[in-house]
C-alpha cells in the first residue's frame, strides 16, 4: 500500500480531533458519535430517529434555514446510523471547512426536537421500514438477525413500527443529550484544509459539554441456529441466507474476511460459480463480515425462483462443506490478498471513505486499513484455513424464504 500522511491527534475542549492530510481541494469530515442503535435501550429505533431530528432544527436555525446553509457549502452533507455509531459527515471545499463545522456544531450541541417536526419525521421513518418489509431480502434479514442474536444488536437499527408508534419527541432530546457530548464523540478530518486553519475553527465551534466517558455497549449473545423458515413477506423470489457466528477476535474477522474473498460473491468466489454458473438459481448473491465491538457474523445469501430454495440451500450447503474439506489453494489465497489491498488503497483514496474508517477505528478499536493489510500479511494460510474452518463448526443458521 501506498504511504499515507501521518494522523496527527488534536483534541479540544474534551473532543478528540483527528486529522489527515490529503493534498487536493476537498476535505471531508465526519462526526463519529458513539450512539448506535445497540444503545437504544428499551426503544428500538431511537438512534435512528435521533439521526432524522438531527437535519429537523436547531435552537438557533429551523429546518429550512439548516439545510441552506448546509447547501451553501455546495457539499455533501449525510448521516447514518449503525449498531456502534451515530455519524455525521460532510464533504466540501478546503475554503468551506469552517462552515461545515459551524453546521455540525449546531447539529451536535443544540439540536431541537420540535414536536411538529418529530412527527412528521416519524412518519418518514414509518415509510422507511415499510420498504424494507417490501423488499424479499430485508423481509428475511430482518426477522434471521433477530432470530440470531440477542438484545441489542438482533434489533433493526430502525426500529419497528410498535417502538416508532411508541416514541415521544422527549425520548429524542434526552438521547441527544446524553450522548452528544465531547467525551462520547470523535472528529476525523481527512483532506487539503491546512492544520492551523483547522486549529482556529476548532477553537470558534467546539463547544464545552459536561465530562464524560465514552458509553459502552452491552455485549451481542447468541439466541437460534439450525434452520427457519420464513413465512410471508414479498411472493415472486426466493431466498436462502446463513448467519455463521464469528469469535469477534481481530485476526479471526481479518481471516474470515479473506476466506469469503475466495468462498462468497466475487465473480471468482466459489459460491457465485455454484449459485449464478453452474446451476443458474439467480441473480442475487452476496457474502460479508458484519461486525462490531464483542461481535461478528457472517451473512452469506442468494436468490432463486419460488419452490427451489430448497435446492439452492444445499447448493450452499456443498459449497461450504468442500471449502473446509479441501481449503484453499496457495495461487488462490494470493489472489484473495491482492484483492484486499486493491480494496485497502482504494478506500484510502477516496476521503470521505478514508475518514470514515478513521472515525470506525478511532471508535471501536478495530485497525485501519493499512493496519488490517499487515495483520492479513502475517497470517499464514493455515491460520486462514483453520479460522475458516472453526467458524463453519460453530453456531450457524439457514434462513429460507420460499417466495
Amino acid at each position: 500500500m501506498q504511504a499515507v500522511a501521518p494522523v496527527q491527534s488534536l483534541r479540544t475542549r474534551g473532543l478528540r480531533v483527528l486529522h489527515q492530510p490529503m493534498p487536493g481541494p476537498l476535505t471531508a469530515i465526519v462526526l463519529s458519535i458513539r450512539a448506535g442503535a445497540r444503545f437504544d435501550g428499551e426503544m428500538p429505533g431511537l438512534a435512528h430517529m435521533a439521526e432524522h431530528m438531527l437535519f429537523q432544527g436547531t435552537e438557533s436555525l429551523d429546518q429550512k434555514e439548516l439545510n441552506l446553509r448546509a447547501a451553501e457549502c455546495g457539499g455533501d452533507h449525510n448521516a447514518e446510523t449503525g449498531y456502534e455509531t451515530l455519524e455525521l459527515t460532510f464533504e466540501v471545499l478546503n475554503e468551506d471547512v469552517d462552515d461545515a463545522l459551524a453546521i455540525l456544531a449546531e447539529q451536535f450541541y443544540a439540536t431541537r426536537v420540535d414536536p411538529r417536526r418529530f412527527t412528521k419525521e416519524r412518519r418518514v421513518v414509518l415509510d422507511e421500514i415499510r420498504s424494507y418489509q417490501e423488499d424479499p431480502l430485508d423481509y428475511l434479514h430482518e426477522r434471521a438477525w433477530r432470530a440470531f442474536l440477542d438484545d441489542p444488536i438482533g434489533r433493526p437499527i430502525c426500529g419497528t413500527a410498535q417502538s416508532l408508534r411508541a416514541m415521544r419527541p422527549e425520548d429524542v432530546t434526552g438521547y441527544l443529550r446524553r450522548v452528544c457530548i465531547n467525551a462520547n464523540a470523535v472528529l476525523c478530518v481527512v483532506g487539503g484544509i491546512d492544520q492551523a486553519d483547522l486549529r482556529r475553527s476548532l477553537r470558534r465551534h467546539v463547544r464545552s459539554t459536561a465530562p464524560g466517558r465514552p458509553r459502552r455497549g452491552q455485549g451481542a449473545g447468541g439466541r437460534r441456529s439450525g434452520t427457519m423458515r420464513v413465512g410471508g413477506g414479498p411472493r415472486g423470489q426466493g431466498f436462502v441466507a446463513r448467519y455463521i457466528e464469528l469469535e469477534p477476535s481481530i485476526e479471526n474477522l481479518l481471516a474470515v474476511e479473506v476466506a469469503l474473498d475466495l468462498v462468497g460473491a466475487d465473480a471468482d468466489g466459489a459460491l457465485f460459480q455454484a449459485v449464478r454458473e453452474e446451476h443458474g438459481f439467480g441473480y442475487d448473491v452476496s457474502a460479508d463480515v458484519e461486525f462490531g465491538v464483542q461481535w461478528g457474523v457472517a451473512v452469506l445469501s442468494a436468490s432463486v425462483q419460488p419452490g427451489r430454495t430448497d435446492a439452492l440451500a444445499r447448493v450452499m450447503d456443498d459449497v461450504l462443506l468442500q471449502s473446509a474439506r479441501r481449503g484453499f489453494a496457495a495461487a488462490d489465497l494470493a489472489r484473495a490478498r491482492k484483492k484486499r489491498r486493491y480494496h485497502s488503497v482504494s478506500a484510502s483514496e477516496r476521503r470521505l471513505d478514508r475518514a470514515l474508517v478513521l472515525a470506525e477505528s478511532a471508535v471501536t478499536g478495530f485497525p485501519l486499513p493499512e493496519e488490517a493489510e499487515r495483520i492479513v500479511d502475517g497470517l499464514d494460510d493455515q491460520t486462514i484455513l483453520d479460522c475458516w474452518q472453526r467458524a463453519l463448526r460453530g453456531r450457524s443458521l439457514v434462513a429460507v424464504l420460499p417466495g
